[in-house]
């Protein structure tokens, strides 16, 4: 069941696809049934929920994503744990982006002195309890001799090299243009009128500037599916008055709108 999320769940309930999916494997004609997941957590917890025949699960994981307010991939992937399904990964290395890294970011990993880029970034996604194969696209003959070589007698990350992905995800937050870290103060201790996520909103438009990818308008066009769009915001200031971060809230989702609901 390809890309599921609140919108799409709602379609492939109307016409009965899973009790379909569910009969045919019934009957012989399909081994497995699972989906590939593109929401919330919670959105995944009520779809585990309503149907635990469900065997597996596709979701977006690698180590930038995993603590994103936007992809959700931490708590995601926890929910996939709650309900006992094993974990296909897809987006293990963001699209070549941890490939692809900037300069300062390179450095950490350079002074390991060992593997490829993409050879961290995948053995990062394959050492969770929960995984069961890691999706990883290759271009060419050396990415998959690579990609074998590493995987052949897989170890996972020790700590100096999870301590060097540390220091990328850092260059990364420092290139954020919204300096958010997703307390959510905004919208669970003042809660925002218009139902807006903002932390959402401002990891979409993070991504969005420094990777200028697909991803970034998809996970705020998930966003804003039953809440608030950037340029829903009355500019009532409920938000910037609990922002432990001080941030200017009301002008940043000016600019987030102006990236996203033009």
């Amino acid at each position: 069941m390809n890309a599921q999320n609140s919108t799409v769940y709602e379609k492939f309930k109307k016409c009965n696809a899973y009790e379909t999916a569910f009969e045919l494997k019934k009957e012989g004609k399909v081994r497995h049934v699972g989906i590939s997941f593109h929401d919330k957590a919670e959105v995944l917890d009520r779809i585990l929920s309503e149907y635990p025949e469900i065997e597996i699960v596709q979701i977006q994981f690698n180590y930038l994503d995993y603590e994103s307010a936007s992809v959700d991939s931490k708590r995601v992937y926890e929910v996939c744990e709650k309900h006992d399904k094993p974990v296909l990964v897809m987006e293990p290395v963001k699209g070549g982006s941890l490939v692809r890294l900037p300069e300062e970011a390179q450095k950490a990993l350079d002074e390991l002195q060992g593997g490829s880029n993409a050879s961290y970034a995948i053995r990062f996604a394959a050492g969770f309890k929960n995984i069961r194969v890691v999706l990883s696209g290759m271009s060419d003959m050396d990415q998959m001799k690579d990609n074998v070589s590493f995987m052949e007698n897989y170890e996972p990350l020790n700590e100096a090299e999870r301590s060097a992905i540390h220091k990328v995800c850092e260059v990364f937050q420092n290139m954020h243009n919204i300096p958010c870290t997703s307390c959510r103060y905004c919208i669970e201790e003042n809660k925002c009128p218009k139902n807006i996520l903002i932390p959402d909103l401002f990891s979409s438009y993070n991504t969005k500037q420094i990777f200028d990818d697909w991803n970034a308008k998809h996970y705020y066009d998930r966003a804003t599916v039953n809440h608030g769009r950037a340029s829903d915001c009355i500019r009532c200031g409920m938000c910037e008055r609990v922002c432990p971060q001080h941030l200017p809230i009301r002008e940043l989702l000016v600019q987030v709108a102006e990236q996203f609901d033009q």
